[in-house]
């Protein structure tokens, strides 16, 4: 299981937090979460707070453009065919249909073409450009893809076909021929936002061409910027935050149906809703079939034809999961076999090749190592496979070392595809093992992760919920929010799930709690061997039966800095408050230490025969009992800082439970005022006023020496009268007042706490810490 380091994103001091919230007129929580983010210039806050449509940028910034422009107004009006090229993910599908319908707005009928995972792989296809030149089209518009495919593009010049570029991936050393190339970050014609998804960029297409009518298409825009998790700064935001809006008005009848089968409630849809439940859906066509169907989905206005699709769409994702769930289920056996390695190399048995990037990625979160998932394909003889590495591995560095190992492969730093035969395969994952130092990465190492909020269980409501959410939406770049809670306990814990591997939990303070959700955590929770640990999470809302209650989605949890010691201290003192001793028990102990001395004086004429010391002599032996407890808490905390033996145990022992009572403000008023309105009232007839004042006479009694202490009633004459006090006094002034209150505090601390609270305050003085 890998080791998370939490730590505090950055941490403003609570003066800068108010001072910043009262300069910018926001909330607290809200002035915080921006100060870590870096945005403290007032026009950034408006604008990252508060986006909108006016916001959108100018397309034509965009390189090529008014190129683009040109050559599509001319095939629209010449009537022209017009072929789409795009991919099969979640981006790839939504700018596919964003450009089909915006074509379809201007009168055009564009034929698709969205790649075969496992036929064509990702990318420009040297086979399906000439399949889609022989269609006869005139015009080719990759979407999501095409900077790479330079050789084809070439081929369809050669033919005598235009070619639009429109992509957002990086870029090649050397770009194609094509007619235009719409990309946010073309060497010299930067665009304003640099993170545009594939989707993004198709957008502004659509923009540039439609003006407000491409408002209808900004939800599609949006899926692909959430599902390719691109940065969520800038121009992203406002595509996300606006196309959520444009998705509650119903538009297109293939998405609405989608929604409806995600069980997801217009009026609340958010980022989440896209990242979880709609992309994964729309992912999984590409998966596991052809995405086609993911387009026809998003561009039909047939509700009985989306409908299909739907059913379709959750059926192979509900496969999907199940693949995927077997698939890592079967790695389990390899990864623990492969401990030693600091490269992880599976072979499936059996596995789909379009789950083998969940597999890798799955794996690497559990490992934190990076991973190769390779399943044998029999159409090509070979293994194909996917690879994912975790922050500070550059898995592309790493494989491409071995480039002439590989039939073909291709990828980035954290993520890669590639073929291989299977004997080299072996040759390349011993050669592998030799990476990780060559790039100082030790996957032993804890991951440093970071939260935003320390909070307290109290602090959890619905009103914190809104202030978070003013920052959303959240993604790439601008993280939800991590909370942790310190010093907490999980209580009520249960296995949920298929497979029971989730936990349902309660997170609780002793005196409130909060419902967490905990994916993948059960087994983490079982292992836990204290109650008191650290929990970080995202706070959100649980809907069940039209209630809404607060839900704590987990992260991690771990045992806490406090929870450390209490363990280490658990070793050395043992509690026996509630145990009945016997003289046999006792000569069990080297030592007993007496904090009174009317116990001390009592245990020595009796038959004990351990050594009975006072508080203050130097404790003899491994082993003690602490017998009575101390009249004020300074005492035992003295008492502890230099108490060095192996073993203590904690009786606390008192037979004046009686003198503990808590003294009540109000009772003490009333019996004031009863003494300065009468007269005539003798010691010896306190007990009728206790009765009539239905008082304990054990409390009138105490109240009255605290009276006589501050001089706030005297004796004359054998009555009990008020005194002429000439100055305020305080309470605490009377010793007999201040003797209680200390003993009250023993009372509270070393009587009624449970042990674990128990050794906690003692943490901070013991001298075991």
């Amino acid at each position: 299981m890998t080791l998370i380091n939490w730590e505090k994103r950055k941490n403003p001091t609570n003066e800068e937090i108010t001072k910043f919230a009262a300069e910018k007129h926001v909330d607290r929580i809200v002035a915080e979460l921006l100060l870590e983010r870096d945005i403290t210039d007032t026009a950034d806050i408006e604008t990252f707070l508060h986006s909108d449509s006016k916001e959108l940028q100018d397309p034509f910034g965009l390189h090529d453009m008014d190129k683009a422009l040109e050559i599509i107004d001319e095939a629209v009006q010449s009537e022209a065919k017009i072929a789409i090229y795009g991919d099969y993910d979640a981006d790839g599908v939504t700018s596919t249909s964003i450009m089909k319908l915006t074509l379809q707005k201007l009168g055009n009928k564009p034929i698709f073409y969205i790649p075969d995972r496992f036929k064509d792989g990702y990318g420009p296809n040297m086979d399906r450009y000439k399949f889609l030149a022989d269609q006869g089209i005139d015009l080719l518009i990759t979407v999501d893809n095409g900077v790479s495919g330079k050789d084809e593009i070439k081929y369809m010049k050669d033919r005598g076909i235009k070619v639009i570029v429109t992509d957002h991936h990086d870029l090649p050393a050397e770009l194609p021929e094509a007619d235009a190339i719409v990309h946010p970050t073309i060497p010299g014609s930067e665009y304003i936002c640099p993170y545009l998804s594939g989707a993004g960029v198709a957008f502004k297409i659509a923009d540039a061409l439609l003006g407000e009518d491409a408002m209808d298409l900004i939800d599609l825009a949006a899926i692909g910027t959430v599902a390719d998790s691109v940065a969520l700064k800038g121009e992203n935001r406002v595509i996300v935050t606006e196309g959520l809006k444009q998705m509650k008005k119903n538009h297109h009848v293939g998405l609405t149906a989608l929604l409806k089968k995600c069980k997801i409630k217009l009026s609340d849809i958010s980022e989440e809703d896209i990242g979880f439940k709609i992309a994964p859906r729309i992912n999984a066509l590409g998966r596991l079939e052809n995405a086609s169907s993911g387009v026809e989905l998003l561009t039909t206005g047939d509700e009985s034809f989306a409908k299909e699709i739907v059913d379709e769409t959750e059926d192979i994702n509900s496969r999907r999961q199940e693949l995927v769930q077997s698939a890592f289920a079967d790695a389990q056996s390899q990864i623990a076999a492969q401990k030693d390695n600091g490269v992880l190399v599976l072979k499936g048995n059996d596995w789909h090749q379009g789950v083998l990037g969940i597999v890798a990625s799955r794996a690497m979160d559990q490992e934190n190592k990076p991973v190769l998932a390779t399943q044998f394909d029999e159409n090509s003889g070979v293994m194909k496979g996917s690879g994912r590495s975790p922050e500070g591995f550059n898995l592309f560095t790493a494989l491409n070392k071995h480039n002439d190992l590989f039939m073909a492969f291709g990828g980035h730093a954290q993520a890669c595809g590639f073929s291989i035969e299977e004997a080299q395969l072996d040759k390349l994952t011993e050669l592998l093992q030799a990476e990780p130092k060559e790039q100082d990465f030790d996957p032993q190492a804890p991951v440093i992760k970071d939260y935003d909020l320390n909070l307290k269980i109290e602090d959890l409501n619905m009103d914190l919920i809104k202030q978070i959410q003013q920052l959303a939406p959240f993604g790439m770049g601008n993280p939800k929010p991590v909370i942790k809670l310190s010093n907490v306990s999980l209580s009520q814990a249960k296995s949920i799930g298929k497979d029971g591997s989730h936990l349902k939990v309660n997170v609780t303070d002793n005196s409130r709690q909060v419902a967490a959700i905990g994916f993948g955590m059960f087994a983490q929770e079982q292992a836990m061997n204290t109650d008191i640990c650290d929990v970080y999470g995202e706070i959100g809302i649980n809907e069940w039966a039209g209630r809404k209650n607060l839900q704590l989605m987990l992260d991690d949890f771990q045992v806490s800095p406090e929870a450390k010691k209490i363990a280490g201290l658990k070793e050395i003192y043992l509690d026996y408050r509630n145990k009945r001793l016997s003289t046999s028990i006792l000569n069990h102990f080297d030592s007993i230490v007496f904090f009174n001395e009317v116990y001390y004086e009592a245990a020595k004429r009796s038959n004990v025969q351990a050594k009975l010391i006072r508080y203050d002599e130097e404790c003899d032996g491994k082993n003690i009992l602490i017998y009575d407890r101390p009249h004020n808490l300074d005492l035992f905390k003295n008492f502890i800082k230099e108490n060095n033996t192996q073993h203590t145990a904690l009786f606390f022992h008192t037979d004046l439970t009686e003198r503990y009572l808590k003294p009540d403000m109000i009772k003490m008023k009333t019996l004031l005022k009863y003494l300065y309105t009468h007269q005539n009232i003798t010691m010896d007839g306190m007990d009728l006023v206790a009765k009539y004042l239905n008082l304990q006479k054990i409390d009138v009694d105490f109240y009255l020496k605290v009276f006589f202490e501050l001089n706030f009633v005297k004796m004359v004459n054998g009555f009990v009268e008020k005194a002429n006090a000439s100055q305020q006094r305080e309470l605490i002034e009377s010793p007999t007042y201040l003797k209680r209150l200390q003993r009250n505090d023993v009372e509270k601390i070393l009587i009624e706490s449970n042990f674990d609270d128990l050794l906690s305050w003692m943490s901070d003085y013991d001298c075991h810490c």
